[in-house]
């Protein structure tokens, strides 16, 4: 019998019917090992993958979050040049109709 080439069930059905003490029971018990083995691999590499996009995202998140803050520099800078402007406006216009002598 291949046991790898089994199904979940019928490994189980196989496994079950067999003597604990015959090397039936025991392929079967093995055989279960390696499945579950495989797949808590599986799941292990997943978790690393998962972590690496989490990493990758938390880099995105910085460089968006510092891209933000330049741009709020850049946000406030014009804010202060068009105060500026107004108020030199406001002179302009003053002296326009009261000017200076």
């Amino acid at each position: 019998m291949d046991w790898k080439t089994l199904t979940l069930e019928e490994l189980a059905e196989a496994t079950g019917r067999a003597d604990n003490s015959s090397n039936r029971h025991t392929m079967g018990m093995a055989e279960f090992a390696r499945r579950q083995t495989d797949a808590q691999i599986a799941a292990s590499n997943a978790q690393i993958e998962a972590a690496a996009a989490e990493k990758r995202a938390a880099k995105a998140a910085v460089k968006g979050t510092a891209a933000a803050e330049k741009n709020a520099k850049y946000m406030l800078a014009s804010v202060i040049v068009a105060a500026i402007a107004a108020v030199a406006s406001a002179v302009s216009a003053i002296a326009t109709v009261h000017p200076f002598k």
